[in-house]
């Protein structure tokens, strides 16, 4: 997570990245996390042509805050499966979870990158808590283009460690676990679709480990 989105490039590539988390660079070369070029994108919901999802579904309606998951999914456009992902990463579900940066709440947002998003305190309320990690989200979806990897990269590290990195997952330990981490749980809490094998394809980055050593 960072303080802040900048939405325009020029703005972007102007401004040095901090990483939210705090975690710092290692020594070595680049991690083997690479996008492949026929890596799937992550498609935000048009909310203008598809009819709203007014149900939740049963294999996540006895989750920690379904109901407020759900409504911040919606009015973001994105899948509550994402959300519940990342929360389960970022979290545990425990809004009074607190980071060494000063990142709060169930998605673990700083109070600067909350003043943004128009609240002013995202530690008190987790309806607010969600409002502004699913829109900090969909901002970094259309950032980069719906590349999950680095949206989840983003997330974690910042939009301009990413965009220094030349588009790739930054050499943070921190950040290259829990890329992996999210994306697992993310694909465990979807819908399993039917695979036959004219439509097997791999699912991760090359070099993801999805139960990295802590």
């Amino acid at each position: 997570m960072t303080n802040r989105v900048f939405f325009g490039l020029v703005s972007i590539i102007a401004l040095s990245g901090t990483a939210a988390m705090g975690a710092e660079p290692v020594e070595s070369a680049l991690s083997p996390y690479r996008l492949g070029g026929n890596s799937d994108t992550y498609r935000l919901i048009d909310r203008t042509q598809a009819k709203p999802d007014l149900k939740i579904p049963a294999r996540l309606v006895d989750k920690p805050f379904a109901e407020l998951i759900h409504a911040a999914a919606q009015n973001a456009g994105l899948e509550q499966e994402l959300i519940h992902a990342v929360i389960s990463v970022e979290s545990a579900y425990r809004q009074d979870a607190i980071s060494i940066k000063g990142a709060v709440g169930l998605m673990q947002v700083l109070p600067e990158t909350a003043q943004r998003y128009g609240v002013r305190d995202p530690a008190k309320s987790a309806r607010d808590n969600l409002k502004v990690g699913t829109l900090y989200l969909k901002d970094l979806m259309q950032m980069f283009n719906g590349q999950l990897e680095l949206v989840l990269a983003a997330y974690n590290a910042g939009e301009n460690v990413v965009l220094r990195y030349g588009g790739k997952i930054p050499p943070y330990p921190e950040t290259q676990r829990y890329v992996p981490a999210v994306l697992a749980r993310y694909f465990e809490l979807r819908p399993q679709p039917v695979i036959t094998p004219s439509d097997t394809k791999i699912e991760y980055l090359p070099g993801t480990r999805l139960n990295p050593a802590r």
